[in-house]
């Protein structure tokens, strides 16, 4: 075999290798960053407080497909997908700062959106995954 192929075939080694360390290292962090990005999320959304009428509700795809609520009378925010899916433009919401439960006023209805709930089994499916592996 002629130097310059060896050469080649050295280097395709070496960028195999790399890009194997490189899968395996971003394999290692992402599986504990889903467990960890779960309970980051559920410590954000207890801790988040708005309120207000709904004016329109969109996916940003400019922000990752982030599920928005427009207010009337306020900026934008992200809220969960699903408890996003559980509103309707023109409702009135309220979240306490501290507390799991999002109140949906529409029209002589209120609905209680628990938060906690969805975190609890979002977060044990992942632990559960972690152990059959």
């Amino acid at each position: 075999m002629s130097l310059k192929k060896e050469s080649i075939y050295n280097l395709i080694k070496i960028f195999l290798f790399f890009s194997f360390l490189t899968w395996l290292i971003y394999f290692i962090f992402t599986k504990k960053t889903v467990l960890n990005a779960l309970n980051i999320g559920f410590s954000n959304q207890v801790e988040s407080e708005y309120e207000g009428i709904i004016q329109k509700k969109y996916v940003d795809h400019d922000n990752h497909n982030s599920t928005m609520v427009a207010f009337t009378h306020r900026n934008a925010i992200g809220i969960n997908g699903e408890f996003w899916g559980q509103m309707e433009e023109g409702d009135s919401i309220s979240k306490v700062k501290g507390d799991s439960v999002i109140q949906v006023f529409r029209g002589d209805k209120k609905i209680l959106i628990e938060i906690a709930p969805f975190y609890r089994e979002a977060i044990q499916k992942e632990i559960d995954k972690r152990k059959s592996k």
